[in-house]
């Protein structure tokens, strides 16, 4: 069966078990996922529209071309015009199931929500993302071969960009090396996060023009996509000599990054990952300086389910897919992170990335 007829299968099966009569999806990675296709219509509704016998795209009629020629699986695409409006496309693609329990994509538009109130005062509307997003989280084998590739390319660009690291070059410099690396390799590059020196105890710093000196701590953070599946991955170094301190924690958080993999495998709390994680860096006496979750789910987004993180008790399931990221951070100074993302196998879990050194690099 076609990826994305089996998909739709799937959703439906979910949608039998909740009682919804009909899904609303917006032009998300939840579309993309289903049929194949998405695309903004900016303010305009564009929606996929999956009922139990059909799944319809309702389209501006700027969009509906592209949809139908690029969507899978669809039953039909039902455009609507800018002087007629889209309630009626949409009532069309409802049918007989806007009376019913209607699920609704979390990524909607607020105002086009409102107005589904309004129309369809019968219906009652439930989130539908919480299902998508079970779905989404075990990934398939042609799914698991372009993560696959998407982190090998990312392996290679970031040994292109550490050594190219120069005295005085500026963050942004690098970052410009990292974007035309990935250009060669024919994929666009999704994020980019460089941070020199005290820069890089900021996990979410924003690349400016600081210029690298000879003993800074140099983080790199990047991804990109292959065919829409993310990459992610963090590699920490020092340029020259570092602060011995920085080699000590350096090693912290590789033994932290480890336990995780001792601790994967399906069944086991997602929670349980974190802890591990964090259990090595607080018996170290950092633990307040590792303030974030250990890592998030990768496939067709870059941050999906399942989270890894204190509070999420759901068990993990082969063939998850998520970010192993510890780190430890002092303001000021410079911090330390080690990401690879890793699959849950039937051994426990395996890394789509290559391995981190086991010691701080000098450069």
């Amino acid at each position: 069966m076609e990826p994305y007829l089996s998909r739709l299968a799937a959703l439906r099966a979910q949608m039998a078990s909740c009682r919804l009569a009909a899904a609303i999806l917006a032009p998300t990675d939840h579309m993309r996922y289903l049929v194949g296709w998405a695309d903004s219509g900016h303010e305009r509704l564009l929606a996929l529209v999956v009922t139990p016998d059909a799944a319809r795209i309702v389209a501006p009629a700027l969009n509906a071309a592209d949809a139908s020629a690029n969507a899978r699986s669809l039953s039909a695409v039902i455009p609507w015009t800018d002087a007629d409006g889209w309630a009626s496309a949409v009532a069309q693609a409802l049918g007989d199931a806007a009376g019913g329990c209607v699920g609704i994509d979390d990524e909607l538009h607020a105002g086009h929500l409102l107005r589904l109130q309004d129309m369809f005062p019968q219906a009652r509307f439930r989130s539908v993302s919480g299902a998508m997003s079970a779905l989404r989280a075990v990934k398939d084998a042609a799914e698991l071969e372009l993560l696959g590739r998407s982190a090998e390319i990312t392996d290679d660009v970031c040994d292109v960009a550490l050594r190219s690291l120069r005295e005085g070059m500026t963050e942004l410099e690098l970052q410009g090396i990292i974007a035309e690396a990935y250009r060669e390799r024919s994929v666009g590059m999704t994020f980019c996060i460089v941070g020199f020196g005290p820069n890089s105890a900021m996990p979410h710093h924003a690349t400016d023009e600081t210029r690298l000196r000879t003993g800074d701590v140099v983080i790199i953070d990047i991804g990109c996509g292959l065919q829409g599946y993310q990459s992610d991955i963090t590699r920490t170094v020092a340029f020259g000599t570092p602060d011995p301190e920085a080699v000590e924690v350096y090693r912290i958080v590789r033994r932290a990054h480890e336990a995780v993999y001792g601790a994967c495998r399906a069944g086991v709390a997602a929670c349980e990952l974190d802890r591990a994680a964090r259990r090595v860096i607080e018996e170290a006496g950092y633990g307040p300086r590792f303030f974030h979750r250990l890592g998030h789910g990768i496939g067709l987004s870059g941050h999906e389910h399942p989270y890894i993180t204190e509070g999420n008790a759901e068990p993990l399931a082969l063939g998850n897919c998520f970010s192993n990221e510890p780190g430890v951070y002092l303001d000021g100074r410079f911090g330390v992170r080690i990401e690879n993302c890793m699959v849950v196998t039937e051994d426990g879990g395996a890394s789509l990335n290559r391995n981190a050194p086991l010691e701080l690099p000098i450069l």
